[in-house]
């Protein structure tokens, strides 16, 4: 016998067992269609709600790193402002607008030398 026909020969046992199987009753039945397309229905909705919570987090996540760049700017452009406010140009500028003077001779007490006077 060729190899063509033995190998025509096992596919067609092959077939022939397969068409003779038989399922049990409560493997093909309609009871376990219903439970598996129940089942497969489930597992869609927990993975359609899995994924939109994911996408939610990383909505807000975005929209966090976005608010927290934005209070950084915010913060540097205070400390910009107290740090010009804060230099001497514009301190010496304030007292001018205040009519002060500035102390020419400052005079500094020791307090440790001072010693209160007995009556």
């Amino acid at each position: 016998m060729s190899y063509r026909r033995q190998i025509q020969a096992h596919y067609h046992n092959f077939i022939s067992a397969i068409r003779t199987i038989s399922m049990p009753h409560w493997l093909v039945g309609k009871n376990m269609r219903v439970g598996l397309l129940s089942f497969v229905f489930l597992l869609s909705v927990a993975y359609i709600l899995r994924v939109n919570s994911a996408a939610a987090s990383g909505y807000e996540a975005h929209a966090l790193e976005k608010q927290v760049a934005e209070l950084n700017a915010d913060l540097q452009s205070v400390n910009i402002k107290i740090a010009d406010a804060g230099s001497m140009v514009n301190i010496e500028k304030r007292l001018q607008d205040m009519n002060l003077i500035t102390a020419d001779k400052i005079i500094r007490y020791n307090s440790a030398a001072a010693v209160a006077m007995a009556r």
